[in-house]
């Protein structure tokens, strides 16, 4: 089936929904809306996405809205989703997709798109352990620049610069499972018949045939490189702008906090060095031995600015972040190998009781009328 879905109503959401509504060769998109105010507000947008691209305003209506509701799986429809893109942020992804979990199996292929790592496998802990009945996932990585419109435009979002879409495709890590034989322990590696495998790649090559998405597949190795830098600076400047409540650009004056990213990049450079996807490949070595990673990290928070860090604002309105899939993906691999990690464990833990405090002061507030 070459119907996609679209959860998300961040930038990154409307973006793709818009590209894709644009193409004329699958059916139109199903944006998936949660909550009645925002279908209020989809339907007095127009039931269309608009993109801003210098001084044009291109108006796309191939789009379905589709109402569900996330405390109510029997509300809105049944079918089955067999193409869907996840855009949600990394940290709310596994609450998000629970009211969705009965419509999709093993005929499904999930995409999802953030800067975190280990989306995948809390999602396949949480709902889809069995490997004959769970979805195919892809893993995605836009590098475009996007900003918002104006400020009550829901569906609106503007291109600040093109970039691409890199994707790859998922393998579970502990794929090989212990089975005894002949009195002896041995790795049997389970290979998915071919019918699978097409399902594994079709939404793939919808993606990649895209028109305007600038999609390409790439093998693990080869897409780690493309995100990490990305992930090892939100690792690092997130944390500390949130905790210091200051914007990108006064960490690069702040001395002492020059000096914790430089302690924080030093641990993730040796959990990198361990990871199955890139610990076999030469310019990995070569990049997280030197300062690279260090020069391009600085690079991202030059090009900030004096931007907000979204992880800064989320927890000053109470709310959930992805620090556990940005720092804590690399706390949790360097625990399993024994790497040092104080300064990434001290930094996230510090994150979530700042997280804590302000979800019980969120809750104890009373307004006075």
């Amino acid at each position: 089936a070459d119907e996609i879905y679209i959860l998300g109503l961040d930038l990154v959401g409307k973006y793709i929904t818009h590209t894709l509504a644009g193409c004329e060769t699958i059916p139109p998109v199903r944006y998936l809306i949660h909550h009645n105010a925002l279908w209020n507000s989809w339907n007095k947008a127009g039931r269309q996405f608009t993109l801003h691209r210098g001084n044009k305003a291109i108006v796309r209506t191939r789009v379905i809205g589709e109402l569900y509701s996330p405390t109510d799986p029997k509300f809105g429809s049944m079918k089955l989703i067999h193409n869907l893109i996840v855009t949600v942020p990394a940290g709310s992804v596994v609450f998000a997709l629970a009211p969705l979990k009965h419509r999709l199996d093993h005929r499904s292929t999930i995409c999802l798109i953030h800067d975190g790592l280990g989306v995948a496998e809390a999602l396949i802990d949480a709902y889809f352990r069995d490997p004959f009945t769970r979805p195919t996932f892809l893993m995605g990585h836009l590098s475009a620049s996007l900003a918002h419109a104006q400020k009550d435009e829901h569906y609106t979002v503007s291109e600040v610069k093109a970039g691409k879409l890199a994707l790859s495709l998922f393998t579970p890590y502990g794929k090989a499972v212990w089975q005894r034989a002949d009195g002896m322990d041995r790795i049997i590696k389970r290979h998915p018949p071919n019918i699978r495998t097409e399902r594994q790649t079709h939404l793939l090559r919808l993606l990649t045939a895209m028109p305007g998405l600038n999609a390409n597949g790439y093998p693990m190795t080869d897409f780690m490189w493309k995100k990490l830098p990305t992930v090892a600076f939100r690792a690092v400047a997130d944390p500390l702008a949130t905790l210091l409540d200051t914007t990108y650009d006064k960490l690069a004056q702040i001395q002492y906090a020059r000096l914790l990213m430089d302690n924080m990049l030093s641990e993730i450079c040796d959990v990198v060095a361990r990871l199955p996807e890139c610990r076999e490949a030469e310019k990995f070595r070569r990049l997280y031995l030197g300062m690279d990673l260090r020069k391009e990290v600085f690079r991202l928070l030059r090009r900030q600015k004096s931007a907000d860090s979204m992880m800064r604002s989320r927890i000053s309105r109470g709310w959930n972040t992805d620090v556990e899939y940005l720092t804590g993906f690399f706390i949790k691999w360097g625990r399993e190998h024994q790497i040092k990690i104080t300064a990434l464990e001290n930094i996230m833990l510090t994150v979530l009781a700042k997280q804590r405090v302000m979800v019980n002061r969120e809750q104890e507030y009373i307004p006075f009328e």
